[in-house]
């Protein structure tokens, strides 16, 4: 199974202070001029990955066929919700039961993750789930428990970052980039899931002042606590917060869902198909390390940090983790996450890749660069560690 994003755990040591291949908008109705398909093909996409040994070659055409498919529709309730259960009820008992009596096979019953109970999916799409007859009483059933909060429409592998930092009640959480807000409704229903007034808190930090202004509205006017701070800061610039007493706070989780190239996000940004080229993840490079530096620099002793992006690609996951624990010294290590969510299907992380330009020139070193402009592009942190420098990292943890 091919995820959208890869992720990675550390904790910090004591001792030191890291169907049809075409996609329309859905507006794009009949008469309706403004929209036009996109081809759901990208011939450097598809060869850029075949050379990344991320999954098995033999899984490729499972791979391409996933990506050029129609996003699912997920969703999850509200996990400190006293009647959580109640309208897990309701929901299969009003809606699921006419769904099967149907006998459309057209129609898919949304089903409970494995990993996550509260959490369900269906294969449909959204525009297929809302303009559906059977389904429209089980879209308004959603739609309206969205605005009062009890669930939120989330994508499936969004719920993974907070499931791996499992907050409580008595920590104090950093969510660096933190906009739109659905992993900081989860890590707020998280830490409120045994304790309605936790000791604990969530600062939820976004670099654009639009964006913290949707994750108020899409957060915390939906879930209402004063467990909750919304600041407007430069992830990688992130200050020191000082307590009452003057002394400096550092975060027993901290959660960095960095800026990326999303190119994993293609079944929901059918825009990427037509732009996409190794160079958005070239250009990120640095300021996704700057990011997640920053984290680790505020993480307490012993404490739990996940990186995160919504990239497949090794230059943006195991390249930026590979610095960060260069960086550290020693001080951070990663997380063997294979018995956490175990049901999850994933695949190891990796610990050669390629680096490509642009036009897919491949650079094996810096000595191959020639170009004055690529010497500013192509930096040290982007080429896969020594094979002893592998064995100290850990990076094939899944």
């Amino acid at each position: 199974m091919v995820h959208s994003s890869r992720r990675r755990n550390f904790n910090k040591k004591k001792g030191h202070e890291p169907r049809e291949n075409k996609w329309r908008d859905d507006r794009d109705a009949p008469g309706n001029q403004g929209y036009r398909e996109v081809l759901k093909e990208n011939e450097k996409y598809w060869e850029y990955y075949k050379q990344q040994n991320v999954f098995p070659l033999e899984q490729f055409d499972e791979f391409k066929a996933a990506l050029q498919r129609d996003l699912p529709v997920s969703f999850r309730f509200q996990g400190c919700h006293k009647d959580r259960e109640q309208l897990i009820h309701e929901m299969e008992n009003r809606f699921f039961g006419k769904i099967v009596e149907a006998e459309d096979t057209a129609v898919c019953v949304p089903k409970s993750l494995p990993w996550y109970k509260e959490a369900y999916q269906t294969p449909m799409s959204r525009t297929a789930v809302r303009s559906h007859p059977i389904l429209a009483q089980l879209h308004n059933f959603l739609v309206t428990e969205a605005e009062l909060g009890n669930l939120s429409r989330q994508e499936a592998v969004s719920m993974i970052p907070p499931l791996l930092l499992a907050p409580t009640s008595e920590h104090y959480v950093l969510d660096l980039c933190a906009a739109p807000g659905s992993k900081t409704t989860q890590l707020l229903e998280m830490i409120h899931e045994n304790d309605e007034n936790p000791k604990g808190m969530v600062i939820a930090n976004d670099v654009d002042m639009k964006r913290c202004y949707m994750l108020i509205h899409h957060t915390l006017k939906r879930f209402r606590t004063a467990a909750c701070a919304v600041t407007c800061e430069d992830a990688a610039r992130f200050p020191q917060i000082a307590d009452s007493d003057g002394g400096l706070i550092q975060f027993d989780r901290v959660l960095a869902d960095v800026i990326c190239s999303g190119d994993g996000t293609l079944r929901k940004n059918p825009e990427i198909w037509k732009k996409w080229t190794p160079q958005d993840g070239l250009g990120l490079h640095r300021m996704q390390i700057a990011i997640a530096r920053k984290g680790a620099q505020h993480l307490k002793v012993g404490g739990r940090m996940v990186y995160s992006t919504c990239s497949m690609n090794p230059i943006e996951d195991e390249a930026v983790v590979a610095q960060l624990l260069r960086d550290s010294k020693g001080s951070l290590k990663l997380v063997d996450t294979s018995k956490m969510l175990p049901e999850l299907k994933r695949e190891n992380g990796v610990n050669q890749w390629k680096v490509f330009d642009r036009d897919m020139k491949l650079y094996n070193s810096l000595e191959d660069i020639s170009e004055e402009k690529m010497k500013k592009v192509i930096v040290p942190s982007l080429f896969p560690p020594t094979e002893e420098e592998a064995k100290e990292m850990n990076l094939h943890y899944s």
